[in-house]
């Protein structure tokens, strides 16, 4: 691959320039402060990917008993389904305790569900675009107002709630399943590596062992990216198409297929935004040890900086949609 290929011309379906301003516009419309960065924390990103290869090697571990590289807690895939931040607030070193805390937080995951899917159809700016003098899809269908009870085109809590009705069992639903086949592959590439070290006896072996798992887990690491990559646009598809589970990820994958190089472009400025939070996130942390910073201000910090990024990826995501031939049933076309 070039760079030329990879940067893409003005002719291409999304060259990375229109991306990076894409993204851009995203935080643009992300940054001003609401109740939306509640849905926007809750909002999953592709850094999921690494916590549940890692939660995939714990329990291998834990059930064979051989050192795994990257193995971390096997509770820790139950935060999957949760806000990321509380995942990190909730870190552990205790198994058990983190899945008694994500079996707890059972109940709300409808609720959360409703809320990223709802946030996923809002934030397509074309719903917000008025036509012909006529109100907005958004406006008209889901009553928005500001304070003084005009009209308004500034994404709200509510507005994403009212936008989602319907959709949090689905939702849920295809995140679950994206999860189950990472976990199922995870454990079909690296089951043989551990067993064939069990059978010869040669665990200790770390040259022999990480010349066997580092394949795999390459292959585990960039089948999870694609996978991840497949939830953000079959996301926004039953977000505007209402859809089902299979539905989606269906159409999800066809638009990958179709513009495997535009997808690759918007992945990669996706994880530019997840290494600029992570680095943030890294620094506040930092910081609020170095000056003394309660415990719990450092985690509202938190709350604040992944609702931001939260709300951004959802926009970003849902230009990446358009841009990659995702349509809604408000474009009026027949079969949708």
């Amino acid at each position: 691959m070039s760079p030329s290929s990879f940067l893409g011309a003005p002719t291409d379906r999304w060259p990375l320039a229109q991306a990076v301003d894409s993204l851009l516009d995203a935080a643009r419309v992300a940054g001003a402060p609401g109740l939306i960065w509640i849905a926007g924390a809750c909002y999953p990103g592709l850094n999921a990917n690494v916590t549940l290869v890692s939660g995939v090697l714990g329990i291998a571990e834990n059930y064979t008993g051989v050192e795994l590289p990257m193995a971390g807690e096997a509770g820790s895939i139950v935060t999957l389904f949760g806000p990321e931040f509380i995942a990190k607030l909730f870190a552990t070193h205790n198994s058990q305790t983190t899945l008694m805390w994500g079996l707890i937080g059972l109940p709300f995951l409808l609720v959360l569900a409703r809320m990223v899917v709802g946030l996923a159809k809002i934030s397509d700016p074309r719903l917000w675009e008025s036509n012909d003098g006529r109100p907005a899809y958004v406006v008209e269908h889901f009553g928005v107002t500001d304070a003084s009870g005009s009209r308004t085109n500034r994404m709200r809590l509510r507005t994403a709630w009212r936008a989602g009705k319907g959709l949090g069992l689905v939702g849920l639903s295809t995140w679950g399943m994206l999860v189950g086949l990472l976990f199922g592959a995870g454990l079909l590439l690296i089951a043989p590596a551990v067993v064939l070290l069990q059978v010869t006896e040669m665990t200790d072996a770390s040259p022999l062992f990480a010349g066997l798992l580092i394949p795999p887990l390459v292959l585990l690491l960039a089948y999870a990216v694609v996978l991840m990559v497949v939830n953000q646009l079959a996301m926004h598809s039953l977000a505007h198409n209402r859809r089902g589970v299979s539905s989606a990820l269906t159409h999800a994958w066809r638009l990958v297929r179709s513009a495997p190089m535009s997808v690759l472009r918007a992945t990669v400025v996706d994880f530019v935004l997840v290494v600029s939070i992570l680095v943030i996130d890294g620094t506040l942390i930092r910081c609020c040890d170095a000056i003394g910073v309660p415990h719990t201000l450092s985690g509202i910090a938190l709350f604040l900086l992944y609702g931001f990024a939260g709300v951004t990826r959802a926009g970003f995501w849902a230009r990446a949609y358009r841009a990659l031939g995702g349509l809604s049933s408000v474009d009026q076309v027949p079969g949708l």
